[in-house]
């Protein structure tokens, strides 16, 4: 890999510099009081390596138009472009440093950048991450798909993806992220920054199914201008501890913004997400959906805010947080919020946690359905609000088994 141009090196050096002058994370802070710094490794020591342990499955490039892969924070499988339209660009964002500065520079950092400990830590240790670029009316028609995973090699992981869509383009990019059970401790540190120009229609799905002994931090921000549609999609079905930090900036009149999010939670999980949609034009839609079921002793966590400050008149956004929990010594916190600041919006939120309801089962079970198919069935209708949001089929009927499976084991 070619060595990184001055003003990348000089942007991390300044990215040290920060995460070294930033005070220490006690705990104690109102944001960080359900989940610990130091289960993400953000202060206290970093996890030593461990004996290496390989996934066992392998990444499909049928049905995707590009797909690159990372291990351990490193390229470990250039794009290869199988459908690309003319002008896309799918690069490893540490190449793309130096080989497309200008579409770069000026981005990167931009939405996430030095000024707390996780954004200060990545920008200061990454290598190396996805860089998609898709240029002004252009259509990519099948998805682009990054694979990152881990093998314990490493006790600590970074990763960065940027995501620039011009005026009119239409993509759908995933972030997968993987690993088998593992047999110590790692953290991993990603980030995305996602910029959709006016006109533009961009998806991004994370997709996150660690195995055993990973912790994840993951912040995610989206830039949505003027007659955009922008949506998130965080699905979060493994690892021991995950953050994730989705947060769309509504900053042009007219565009659809929504953060839609999915997570089952079991045996010992923590699982934390953190959603904010901030409205910064008139005339603008959020939506923010996210649904979960918990069941052993799991717990989650969901923080949702709608932040419409002065000059955004005509808001029209939304809240919603439901939570299933399957079992006694499971646990879901939800705390929705508001923060207005203009009049003539229009905003709501909701948030419940509610139990498998009994009669549910017995009207299943009274027509021949097992009680454990019953609460199957439950479950994987209680999701599919969110699911249907999926727009490939064949993603959606991916997550729909994988909930299955947890909803069984």
């Amino acid at each position: 890999m070619a060595s990184a141009p001055a003003w990348a090196e000089d942007a991390k050096a300044r990215a040290a510099t920060a995460l070294a002058a930033l005070p220490e994370l006690t705990g104690q802070e109102e944001e960080w009081r359900f989940t610990p710094p130091t289960d993400l490794a953000l202060e206290g020591p970093t996890p030593a390596s461990s004996t290496p342990v390989l996934d066992a499955r392998h990444g499909s490039s049928e049905g995707r138009s590009a797909t690159i892969e990372f291990v351990d924070g490193a390229l470990s499988a250039p794009a290869t472009s199988l459908a690309l339209p003319d002008g896309v660009i799918v690069a490893d964002l540490a190449e793309a440093l130096g080989s497309h500065e200008a579409l770069v520079r000026d981005r990167l950092y931009s939405l996430v950048g030095f000024d707390d400990k996780p954004g200060a830590l990545n920008a200061a240790r990454w290598e190396s991450g996805l860089f998609v670029y898709v240029p002004t009316g252009v259509t990519v028609e099948l998805p682009i798909e990054a694979t990152a995973s881990v093998t314990g090699t490493a006790g600590q992981v970074f990763g960065r993806t940027l995501v620039v869509a011009e005026r009119g383009a239409n993509v759908t990019i995933i972030d997968r992220y993987r690993s088998a059970d593992l047999t110590g401790t790692v953290n991993v540190s990603t980030v995305v920054e996602i910029f959709a120009a006016d006109d533009a229609d961009v998806e991004h799905v994370s997709v996150i199914d660690w195995g055993s002994h990973v912790r994840h931090h993951t912040i995610v921000r989206a830039e949505a201008r003027r007659n955009t549609k922008v949506r998130s999609v965080c699905v979060t079905l493994g690892g021991d501890v995950v953050r994730v930090e989705p947060t769309m900036l509504v900053r042009g009149e007219g565009a659809d913004a929504r953060a839609l999010g999915l997570y089952f939670a079991d045996g010992t999980q923590h699982f934390e997400h953190r959603v904010v949609a901030r409205h910064e034009a008139p005339q603008a839609y959020s939506n923010l959906l996210y649904k979960g079921a918990i069941k052993d002793h799991a717990h989650t966590v969901f923080f949702g805010n709608l932040v419409v400050p002065p000059g955004a008149p005509g808001t029209d956004a939304y809240q919603t947080n439901r939570n299933l929990v399957l079992n006694d010594g499971a646990r879901a916190d939800t705390i929705p919020f508001l923060e207005i600041e203009t009049a003539d919006v229009k905003c709501s939120h909701a948030g419940a946690v509610s139990r498998v309801d009994d009669e549910h089962i017995w009207y299943l079970e009274s027509r021949g359905v097992s009680r454990d198919e019953a609460k199957q069935l439950i479950v994987e209708g209680f999701c599919h609000e969110v699911l249907d949001h999926v727009g490939l089929d064949e993603l959606r009927e991916e997550l729909s088994d994988a909930i299955a499976r947890k909803v069984r084991s």
